[in-house]
């Protein structure tokens, strides 16, 4: 008898939703890196929204990569099937890392993340049925040299009218990745081109602190991607960077993501969107 089958006997004789979940994750261990499918919840609801994630475990000194890898390197990206009336957005991406590799700045994730993806359930989807969800997921990992991957992962689902709690393992896994997204802002601002670098100035009242922050582009080939330099003057932060060397046209608004990472391990994450603006900032 295989695993499908087993699953199948073990719900129809009641015995827990969770008990078909835990042996439904997918997990595939490649060169360097493993790649598991986990839902955060052990069944789905109709008409909700339910978590899925994708877990990347990288041996160490290797790495993935962010929406925007930086000087090289590509990032992950899914490709779904999913049954009729379902769907799923992008991936929420948690704050990157900046790592340097011979010269070369990257962003992106060491270590085990969860990369969270959130599935829209049809109000039209039967409690008793069971959801095949399946994804191709193609990757590149990297240390010095860099390796592409890609896997077949899927997962499979009961259909409940009642919400079920993860487990603890799944549920402490979505936390942490939720910590590590980045949390949305009003801060005010601007970017300006000046000569061959880029002024940003952001003002607020909440601004985090300079002692550890790092600052990164969500849209490729503006920033240049080593280190930037920032300073805090009261209630504005003055970021300076390097025009990209791929610089080639001034975008309407510039993205940026904030992380801070402390030496007592806290860490915090924001997200920005500041209008890319012709002249000087206004003081």
């Amino acid at each position: 008898m295989n695993l499908r089958s087993i699953v199948s006997v073990l719900t129809a004789l009641g015995l827990g939703s969770s008990m078909a979940f835990a042996q439904a994750d997918a997990t595939v261990q490649a060169d360097h890196l493993a790649v598991e499918l986990i839902s955060e919840s052990p069944v789905l609801v109709p008409g909700q929204t339910a978590w899925l994630g994708l877990v990347l475990r990288h041996a160490p000194h290797w790495h993935s990569y962010w929406i925007n890898p930086g000087d090289s390197g590509l990032p992950t990206r899914l490709s779904w099937t999913l049954p009729d009336g379902y769907s799923v957005d992008a991936i929420a991406w948690p704050a990157p890392t900046r790592f340097e590799v011979g010269g070369l700045y990257n962003f992106g994730y060491a270590g085990e993340q969860l990369l969270p993806i959130a599935l829209h359930v049809p109000a039209s989807a039967m409690p008793g049925a069971r959801a095949a969800l399946a994804v191709e997921v193609k990757w590149l990992v990297c240390r010095e040299e860099c390796i592409p991957g890609k896997a077949s992962l899927d997962i499979e689902l009961p259909v409940s009218s009642v919400a079920a709690a993860p487990t603890a393992a799944h549920r402490e896994r979505f936390e942490a990745a939720r910590h590590a997204l980045p949390v949305a802002t009003s801060w005010s601002g601007s970017a300006r081109l000046a000569g061959d670098r880029i002024a940003i100035r952001l003002d607020a009242v909440d601004l985090p602190s300079t002692e550890g922050l790092d600052v990164f582009a969500v849209e490729r080939r503006i920033l240049d991607n080593g280190p930037v330099t920032v300073r805090r003057e009261g209630d504005t932060l003055l970021i300076d960077v390097a025009k990209n060397d791929y610089f080639e046209q001034a975008p309407a608004a510039l993205d940026l993501v904030l992380t801070r990472r402390m030496t007592n391990g806290g860490a915090g994450a924001w997200q920005v969107r500041v209008p890319f603006v012709a002249g000087p900032h206004n003081e």
